[in-house]
């Protein structure tokens, strides 16, 4: 087993100091990578079980498995003893190659990124990470017209910073839209429990189109499905997760 010390930054916090769930299963399974020789996170899983916080924390790596094909590995980030996400890997290596078969979903039609709606923070709205670091661009005002009841939200996504997507990245990415509850019309806390992403291809370099649904929420707790289409209109990236609602 290995551990790494790393340094929670607040690039990626929001709220109260409250960091953002896929970009903390990215740095963790970056970390984790290091431990085999194939690069790409085919799939990947994690467990919040409980709040990370801006500031020291270790993530200890354990390589269950390195196959010739995939190679599994386990990583548990901890603050202060505590255990705060634990992470399961698969690890692969992608190719640029076409599909051998797709059902044919097409990505959401949207205009252009340069006609739609660029995020931005509410006014009298606490720091949020992801606008800052994440251009996401809506076909309308998501914010006047919420409460369409739909329970979805669909839009162009890039990093501000200009990177080019890669695997890790859309680990990150596949966390990035809207809770669905705000098209539903409610307001509140929808903390992660579990998430799951499926890296399916190499994405193109440029803008990236995501669709995000549930199908239910009932008792608290929702489904939330990310789906991710690189710059060629090829899906690269499948997530779900599930999520509490805190009113």
């Amino acid at each position: 087993m290995s551990s790494y010390e790393v340094e929670l930054a607040d690039d990626w916090a929001y709220g109260g100091g409250v960091l953002h769930g896929g970009w903390l299963v990215s740095t963790v399974t970056e970390l984790a990578l290091r431990e085999v020789e194939h690069p790409h996170p085919l799939a990947t899983s994690a467990h919040f079980v409980s709040a990370a916080s801006v500031g020291p924390a270790v993530v200890d790596v354990e390589v269950l498995r390195a196959g010739r094909s995939v190679s599994s590995i386990r990583a548990r980030l901890r603050q202060d003893e505590k255990v705060r996400v634990e992470v399961l890997v698969s690890a692969g290596t992608l190719h640029p190659s076409e599909p051998y078969w797709s059902r044919g979903d097409e990505p959401p039609l949207l205009r252009p990124a340069e006609e739609c709606t660029r995020s931005r923070m509410r006014e009298g709205a606490p720091r949020n990470g992801i606008v800052e670091n994440v251009d996401v661009r809506y076909d309308g005002d998501v914010w006047r017209d919420r409460g369409t009841g739909r329970g979805e939200f669909a839009g162009w996504m890039r990093l501000v910073s200009g990177q080019e997507p890669d695997p890790l990245t859309l680990l990150t990415l596949c966390d990035a839209l809207p809770p669905v509850t705000l098209d539903l019309g409610m307001d509140g806390w929808v903390p992660t429990i579990e998430y799951t992403v499926l890296v399916r291809a190499l994405p193109a370099p440029g803008w990236l189109r995501a669709v995000q649904r549930a199908r239910l929420l009932q008792d608290g707790w929702l489904d939330e499905e990310c789906e991710i289409w690189d710059s060629t209109g090829r899906l690269v990236a499948q997530a779900r997760q599930l999520a509490g609602f805190r009113a």
